[in-house]
């Protein structure tokens, strides 16, 4: 058997024992030295931040890539800036996580929030708001002067997933009754506002709709681009394009960056960045700063918009029945929604349809909140939605009324109403008071009826039915009072004229909220032909309009409710309107 070891309590192991200790413990420390060392050498992962290309990916860096590096030197890490192309490739990049911090554009927020939880974290603040707007532009040698008169013309956009490169424009189009496919002759898609800047610039394209933020800054830095457009449209203020994270951000450095954003006007080096990219400093923004995107998104889609929920940031529709082509309703109507936007809590949009009949409708449906009309189309806007009048027009004298009158041609034979037997006749659409109910009572009272008549037909605008006598097309014509008066000098009579007429009301549609109703009403009563700001907006208006507006109540309509239900429904051709007011 082997002898098992024993030591003795003499035996002289301990300093042999240290001296292994002691080796191990130096080789120990060392390895801990040497691994500390290494970790602290090793650099941070880049943190990535991604800036979709708003404008071109040359122009991205230079005015992107500073307030990248002041984000990076403020969280002591490094920081690498990363482009795409298209708004739809930065989306991709957040949603895979690829990128966990973007500067992105207003509409891909709305929708990556809704698919998969992007959050705010900052957005700029430009002239003190965190708003911006889109641009209509067109060349400056353009004859073109308003957003619909580019009908037929080329467009550019900026990314299908633009707000105010794309959804704006699409929406105005929507409100106009149609779609880029069918409203321009082309278009096409820039993929940066500068570059659609430049195209309108060098005339490869007729308009384009870019980014305020983007033009205002070309203009500051001389952009000879910029100097050769002109802005023919703005829009409302929207919710500014933010700085947003993903849910799976570190907290820690999710912090870091806000602060660093919150806190950047207040530092030199960050405040030389903020005034050279024209904007004010980062704050936090509530998601309800992008409601009023979601609103056109959702009336792009068809959805019904939301009446009767109006909020301080959201849009209140403004329709206006179509008595003129949708080009000229813009001129003239466009002044008095600005000016109502600068005197109650909201944003305006004109609503145009088609007719006078989708133009009820909508207010009835939801899509128009308040609406110009005239006598019978608020009748039968009351009869089937329960519509309110709030005000009408003072008139051309301001007694708050407004004739009808049938006109000729002057060197016309026919001179008298009694003389259209056996003529033609152009009335205004089959819902126009002045320009089918009244003239066809004025007919009637002269013993002439439709089947008496030798031909006849509805336009849909008061205009129209002039050009058309003027053209001989037809002999006679019925309009209202004030449109006749415009084309005097052209060479037309008038033959026959009506008793007074109410000018047709301001209406609210059935779920309006009161305190709109109020808010505007208040505003327009102020509208003073006697100061230069009510003067300004007045003079724009159709002429019934030039006194500006008094109250107005149901029984002001009573006559013409009277009219419209005797009107007789045995001629046998169908031609009246169908209503029991």
């Amino acid at each position: 058997m082997k002898a098992s070891r024993i030591f003795s309590p003499g035996t002289k192991i301990l300093p042999k024992l240290c001296n292994n200790c002691f080796l191990y413990l130096s080789l120990l420390s060392l390895l801990i030295l040497m691994l500390s060392h290494n970790a602290l050498a090793l650099p941070h992962e880049a943190v990535k931040i991604g800036v979709a290309s708003m404008i071109t990916p040359v122009n991205a860096v230079k005015y992107y890539q500073d307030i990248i590096d002041y984000i990076g030197g403020q969280i002591e890490q490094p920081v690498q800036m990363v482009n795409r192309r298209t708004y739809d490739e930065m989306d991709s990049l957040l949603e895979k996580g690829e990128v966990k911090i973007a500067f992105i554009c207003s509409a891909p927020y709305v929708k990556n929030r809704e698919q998969f939880g992007v959050e705010l974290l900052a957005a700029p603040i430009v002239a003190g708001r965190p708003v911006y707007r889109s641009y209509i532009i067109v060349h400056n040698d353009s004859s073109i002067a308003t957003f619909p008169e580019l009908k037929g013309k080329s467009f550019a956009f900026t990314d299908p997933k633009s707000n105010t490169g794309k959804l704006y424009p699409t929406y105005l189009l929507k409100g106009m009754g149609t779609a880029p496919e069918k409203y321009f002759q082309r278009f096409l898609y820039s993929y940066s506002h500068n570059k659609s800047v430049e195209m309108v610039a060098k005339k490869i394209v007729d308009g384009a709709a870019v980014e305020s933020i983007v033009y205002d800054h070309m203009l500051k830095i001389g952009s000879p681009y910029a100097r050769q457009a002109k802005i023919i449209k703005r829009s409302p203020p929207y919710g500014i394009p933010p700085v947003v994270v993903t849910k799976d951000i570190a907290p820690a450095l999710r912090q870091k960056i806000k602060d660093a954003l919150l806190t950047m006007h207040k530092t030199s080096k960050g405040k030389a960045v903020l005034d050279a990219m024209m904007i004010g400093g980062f704050v936090e923004v509530p998601d309800a700063n992008y409601d009023s995107i979601r609103e056109m998104e959702r009336d792009i889609a068809g959805g019904p918009r939301t009446a009767g929920k109006i909020k301080d940031h959201k849009i209140v529709y403004f329709g206006v029945i179509p008595r003129d082509n949708p080009r000229i309703m813009y001129e003239k109507y466009q002044p008095l929604l600005d000016y109502l936007a600068g005197k109650t809590p909201y944003k305006y949009e004109l609503i145009l349809k088609k007719n006078y009949e989708e133009t009820v409708n909508a207010l009835g449906g939801g899509e128009m909140d308040v609406a110009l009309l005239g006598p019978l189309t608020y009748l039968e806007a009351q009869a089937k939605y329960g519509a309110v009048s709030i005000l009408k027009s003072k008139g051309v004298d301001g007694t708050t009324s407004y004739k009808s009158v049938i006109i000729t041609r002057k060197d016309s034979p026919v001179k008298t109403i009694t003389e259209l037997k056996g003529k033609s006749v152009a009335f205004a659409s089959s819902k126009s008071t002045s320009g089918n109910l009244v003239p066809r009572y004025l007919l009637a009272g002269s013993g002439i009826h439709l089947g008496e008549l030798g031909g006849y037909a509805n336009f849909d605008y008061h205009d129209s039915v002039v050009k058309a006598v003027l053209k001989g097309r037809y002999t006679a014509g019925a309009v209202r009072d004030s449109v006749a008066r415009k084309y005097t000098k052209l060479g037309i009579a008038v033959i026959a004229e009506s008793e007074s007429i109410p000018t047709g009301p301001l209406v609210a549609g059935p779920g309006t909220p009161y305190a709109v109703i109020e808010n505007i009403k208040k505003a327009l009563l102020e509208l003073d032909p006697r100061d230069a700001e009510g003067r300004a907006v007045l003079k724009r208006l159709d002429d019934d309009f030039k006194n500006g507006f008094t109250e107005a109540t149901d029984k002001d309509y009573g006559g013409i409710r009277a009219k419209i239900n005797a009107v007789p429904q045995t001629c046998g051709m169908g031609c009246h309107p169908k209503l029991k007011l």
